[in-house]
C-alpha cells in the first residue's frame, strides 16, 4: 500500500490540471445520484414550476438557480482555504482529521452511517420566480442530497490542502455549474428526468456508481492518512 500511494503522489500533483475537469464531472455525476433526482421537483418548483410552457424562461431561472449555488460554494470554499492557512495545511494532525473525515463521507455515500443528516434546505423557500430561484440555488449549495455532500466535504478538503482561495473558487464554481445541469435540464423537461427516474438500468448503474464513489472517497481518506503519518 505505502508503495503504491508513493507512486499516486507525484500524479496527483503532476496534473494538478485535471482537478477543475474533475470538479465539474464530479458535480454532474451528484447530479444525477438518486438522492439528488429526489430534490428536483423542489428545484423545479422555484426554478421552472408554472414557467414549463416557457422553456427560455426557465432556462434563465435555472441559471439563476445555478449562480445562487455557486455563491454558496464559493463561500464554502473560501472558508476551507482559510480554515486550512489557520491550522497549517503541512500539520500531520490535519491531514489526519481530514482522512477521518473521508472516511465517514465514505461510509455515508455506501448509506452505512450518516454522519451530516439530510436537509432538504431548499423546501424552506417561500420565494418565486428569479429570487426564488436565486435563494433555492443558495440554500441547494448547503447540504442539498446526503449523496452529493460526501464530494463537497472531498473537495473542501482539497481546497483547504491548496490553500489558494482563487483556486478554491473555481472548482467550486465549475463544481456548482456541472451540478445544476439536471436542474437545468428539469426546468426545461421535467419530463426527461421523471423518465430517468423509473428507468431499471439507470437504477442499476447509480447504485454501481454509489460503490465506486465510495471507494474514491475512502481511497483519498487512506491517502490523507498516508500524509499525515
Amino acid at each position: 500500500m505505502t508503495e503504491l500511494l508513493d507512486k499516486i503522489a507525484p500524479l496527483l500533483t503532476e496534473v494538478g490540471w485535471l482537478t477543475p475537469v474533475l470538479a465539474l464531472l464530479a458535480g454532474v455525476i451528484t447530479s444525477f445520484m438518486p438522492c439528488a433526482l429526489s430534490t428536483i421537483p423542489l428545484v423545479v418548483g422555484y426554478v421552472g414550476g408554472t414557467s414549463q410552457k416557457d422553456s427560455k424562461k426557465a432556462f434563465r431561472l435555472s441559471l439563476i438557480f445555478i449562480l445562487g449555488m455557486a455563491v454558496t460554494n464559493t463561500g464554502l470554499a473560501v472558508a476551507a482555504t482559510l480554515a486550512g492557512k489557520i491550522v497549517g495545511n503541512t500539520n500531520p494532525w490535519w491531514y489526519i482529521a481530514l482522512g477521518v473525515l473521508m472516511v465517514f463521507m465514505a461510509l455515508q455515500t455506501w448509506g452505512i452511517y450518516e454522519i451530516i443528516p439530510s436537509s432538504y434546505l431548499i423546501s424552506k423557500n417561500t420565494k418565486k420566480g428569479g429570487i426564488g430561484a436565486f435563494v433555492a440555488g443558495l440554500l441547494g449549495g448547503i447540504f442539498s442530497s446526503p449523496c452529493a455532500t460526501p464530494v463537497l466535504v472531498v473537495l473542501l478538503a482539497i481546497v483547504s490542502i491548496q490553500g489558494n482561495i482563487l483556486w478554491g473558487i473555481l472548482l467550486f464554481v465549475l463544481y456548482s455549474i456541472g451540478h445544476g445541469v439536471l436542474s437545468v435540464i428539469a426546468g426545461t423537461s421535467l419530463g426527461f428526468v421523471q423518465k430517468l427516474a423509473a428507468n431499471e438500468k439507470y437504477g442499476k448503474f447509480s447504485k454501481i456508481l454509489t460503490i465506486v464513489m465510495g471507494f474514491l472517497i475512502l481511497a483519498m481518506g487512506l491517502y490523507m492518512f498516508y500524509l499525515g503519518f
